[in-house]
């Protein structure tokens, strides 16, 4: 069993492969950081291997690190964007530079979409995670020198997630609350008011890629996917903002952990080669 570790700014998300397997299975095991050291007592098998991404930091890296040794005198195998060139293009100017969340994620929406006849027809896909910051990433087909085609990472947006633009704004200024609530189309509170214009910035963003993204490949309509925790609170304004301005478009497909997709998928090519 390979165990697969998704360490992000907020929580650890982990998952595993069996043997044989090209996708992990179940659903995600969640820990807060302060929970790592208990890992082992969370489940009910020893692994053979451990493959991880982290954006949390040294001392959550180390943690892990530590509770693995302890628990099976096993390293941790980090992976980030300087692997999987073989599966997926990195069309980063810095390929390095990218975060490899947001690289193994795209791993991970590549395994879902593999498969799919519109993406394979060449509509491009928007991959949007909305956790601490938001990223909206697009991948699409890109024509090689030799005549072929290739699946690529063709660029993307950071913006802050909205849990943080609120906590800014309440930070930031005098008078502003740490707002609640739920959007309105013309909020006539102040509360009302920060949460719509959050709402309204973080699916505005998405909405511009994914014409971005059609405008690559005119007449394929974009496949929209989602993931993060920060998801429901931006659901019902792009939901809203998608009928009104492309009624004919499906709403996006909901991903658990992207991430652990990506790690999955570098698993399942290496048991492949070796």
């Amino acid at each position: 069993m390979t165990l697969l570790v998704d360490a992000g700014n907020t929580r650890v998300k982990i998952a595993w492969l069996a043997p044989g397997a090209s996708r992990r299975a179940g659903p995600p095991l969640i820990l807060a950081h302060t929970e790592l050291s208990g890992l082992a007592t969370r489940l009910d098998f020893t692994p053979r291997r451990i493959l991880g991404s982290n954006v949390a930091g040294g001392e959550v890296r180390d943690r892990l690190e530590q509770a693995c040794r302890a628990a099976w005198n096993l390293p941790v195998r980090w992976h980030d964007a300087r692997d999987g060139h073989d599966l997926l293009v990195n069309g980063y100017r810095q390929p390095a530079r990218l975060g490899s969340d947001r690289w193994l994620g795209l791993l991970g929406l590549l395994q879902h979409v593999r498969d799919e006849p519109a993406w394979q027809a060449g509509a491009p896909c928007v991959l949007a995670s909305f956790g601490t910051a938001t990223t909206i990433d697009t991948l699409a087909w890109q024509a090689q020198a030799d005549g072929t085609r290739r699946a690529a990472f063709i660029g993307g947006l950071i913006l802050p997630g909205a849990a943080l633009m609120a906590r800014s704004l309440s930070q930031g200024t005098a008078d502003l609350p740490l707002a609640r609530g739920e959007p309105a189309d013309f909020p006539t509170d102040t509360d009302a008011a920060i949460i719509s214009g959050i709402a309204a910035a973080q699916a505005g963003a998405l909405l511009r890629q994914r014409r971005l993204a059609a405008d690559t490949s005119p007449g394929a309509e974009p496949l929209l996917f989602v993931s993060g925790g920060d998801w429901p609170r931006v659901q019902g304004e792009l939901s809203a903002a998608l009928a009104r301005t492309a009624p004919a478009a499906a709403q996006p497909h909901w991903l658990d952990s992207p991430v652990l997709d990506g790690l999955a998928s570098l698993a399942a090519r290496d048991a492949l080669a070796g």
